[in-house]
């Protein structure tokens, strides 16, 4: 992915801490600030979790991050790609995406209500194969 031009495109200063913050959440998928901290501190002494809160905001601000709220976990962020929905796992917390033909479901849902939908989010849950065999 080309961080630097979907920064430039949103108006967004290109700089290496949010170089570093898209390339972490890139890296990991589903990802909470004080992880993505932990992870750029390491290249980013000086860094502080202020300046990670400020720069996500930004990013989900700007479309460019999605907030993927996890029951019971801290909430966790993700690259702003094509729409899909999640499945958590309630013993172990994994957390993985599901893609299908979501279009269909917005238009079935919109002509259903009659409202004009332009985005979703929806988490199913449940125990992962894993988890379900211990």
């Amino acid at each position: 992915m080309n961080f630097e031009t979907q920064l430039k495109a949103k108006k967004l200063k290109v700089t290496p801490q949010r170089m570093a913050i898209l390339s972490t959440i890139y890296q990991s998928g589903h990802i909470g600030i004080e992880e993505i901290y932990e992870k750029i501190k390491k290249d980013y002494p000086s860094i502080s979790l202020a300046t990670i809160y400020k720069n996500i905001a930004s990013l989900h601000e700007a479309n460019i991050l999605r907030e993927v709220k996890v029951p019971s976990q801290k909430q966790k962020y993700e690259l702003a790609c094509e729409k899909h929905l999640h499945v958590a796992c309630e013993k172990c917390g994994k957390l993985e995406d599901v893609y299908f033909d979501v279009e269909s479901v917005l238009s079935e849902c919109s002509n259903a209500t009659d409202y004009q939908i332009h985005d979703m989010n929806a988490m199913f849950i449940g125990v992962c194969a894993k988890c379900a065999n211990s």
